[in-house]
């Protein structure tokens, strides 16, 4: 089979136009046909597996030793509907070291004071709208040794003429219209 397809390849090849404005292509020769050159199939070659030789026996990779510090929750884009209270998760790993500080800012903020040892945390009282977490940690000379993916979330409210809406607490309620939002 591949014989067949390296003598195609190198077959002459015709190509001639007819009366009717048609374009033919043919291995046969045609008074009205020009001989076009067909140039060899492009081949290559493959070149050989790099194979990388297994670890030995506990050695861990350089990566596994990298600091991990990433906000899991709130998602990114998330929509809180109907609350001024959230919470929250961060994960980090293998960023302790003596003088290291764990930042968590929300809306440029610090928060970290509300950071659980498992790594939970829980905001209220936040203000309807688009607010934004960032995570960092940094050692004792104060750089930065894990930067953490910022997230932005939203907190979404009804109109507060909605009956059942809720409140800011501390905020007055919206007066009701009468019968309004009443089930007997």
């Amino acid at each position: 089979m591949l014989g067949v397809c390296a003598s195609a390849w190198s077959a002459t090849v015709y190509k001639w136009v007819d009366d009717n404005g048609v374009t033919h292509y043919s291995d046969q020769p045609n008074p009205k046909a020009q001989k076009l050159q067909i140039s060899d199939a492009q081949t290559y070659s493959a070149q050989s597996a790099a194979v990388t030789p297994p670890a030995a026996a506990g050695a861990s990779p350089a990566s596994a030793a990298a600091p991990v510090c990433n906000i899991d929750s709130p998602g990114a884009g998330q929509v809180f509907l109907d609350t001024f209270s959230i919470t929250g998760h961060v994960t980090l790993a293998r960023v302790g070291g003596e003088g290291n500080q764990i930042m968590l800012r929300m809306d440029g903020q610090d928060i970290s004071g509300l950071l659980g040892s498992d790594g939970s945390f829980a905001l209220s009282q936040v203000d309807r709208g688009d607010h934004s977490l960032t995570l960092q940690v940094t050692n004792a000379r104060g750089e930065v040794t894990c930067q953490g993916n910022a997230v932005t979330f939203s907190i979404r409210q009804r109109n507060a003429a909605v009956p059942g809406a809720p409140t800011a607490p501390g905020a007055p309620t919206a007066p009701r219209a009468p019968g309004v939002g009443v089930v007997h």
